[in-house]
């Protein structure tokens, strides 16, 4: 019995993730968290939001976002290969709550030709 009660501790927790931002790092959080910390995002300038799976999901390792001055919602993918590779999109708040809800849920499964290399 001691087995099972494991099982039906936290639910809504995705083990092994994190979240943050540039105040804050969150290892033990929930759905509602990651749409906290992008509303956040979304009105309060020069903020980013970064969650991180403990094992890379086809591939990808997390998933970013900021907007930027001209106001343009950016979601970047941290692709490993041999080393990270960072890719881009402009997309929509709705799209950027999918994408990061997804990704959480381990059901992201991005068109690839949809996102850009980021270039330094």
């Amino acid at each position: 019995m001691g087995g099972k009660e494991v099982l039906f501790q936290n639910k809504n927790s995705q083990e092994g993730f994190t979240l943050r931002n540039q105040e804050r790092e969150l290892h033990d959080f929930e759905e509602i968290d990651i749409e906290l910390y992008l509303n956040d995002m979304f009105i309060t300038p020069r903020q980013f939001v970064v969650l991180t799976a403990p094992v890379a999901q086809n591939q990808i390792r997390y998933v970013q976002a900021t907007v930027h001055s001209n106001g343009e919602l950016e979601v970047e993918l941290g692709i490993e290969k041999e080393n990270t590779q960072l890719y881009y999109k402009i997309c929509s708040e709705e799209e950027c709550y999918q994408i990061f809800l997804d990704f959480y849920h381990n059901a992201f499964n991005p068109d690839r030709n949809e996102y850009k290399p980021v270039e330094f």
